[in-house]
């Protein structure tokens, strides 16, 4: 994704570059390329961003799941302990 990313504003800095160079007037069609150009970067930052997160989510859900089997063991285990301690 890094590589896309790089990519991406690499280029597209490069072709509104030659752009504005070919033609020097600051029209509609060229601010709205270089929004575009800046939303699309956006959008890549986004993603890798959203992607992190989920790679961590789903490290801390395994990490959950282990925790929630280690306290039903230990429920279990305590009310053994006070069926025992009753009888």
């Amino acid at each position: 994704m890094l590589i896309v990313g790089i990519l991406i504003g690499v280029v597209g800095f490069l072709l509104i570059n030659n752009t504005f160079l070919n033609n020097p007037v600051i029209n509609w069609s060229f601010v709205t390329s270089i929004f575009l150009w800046l939303l699309l970067i956006f959008v890549v930052i986004l993603t890798d961003s959203n992607e992190s997160i989920k790679e961590e989510l789903g490290t801390i859900i395994k990490e959950h799941i282990g925790e929630t089997r280690l306290l039903k063991k230990e429920i279990t285990l305590l009310r053994e302990v006070m069926s025992k301690k009753k009888k």
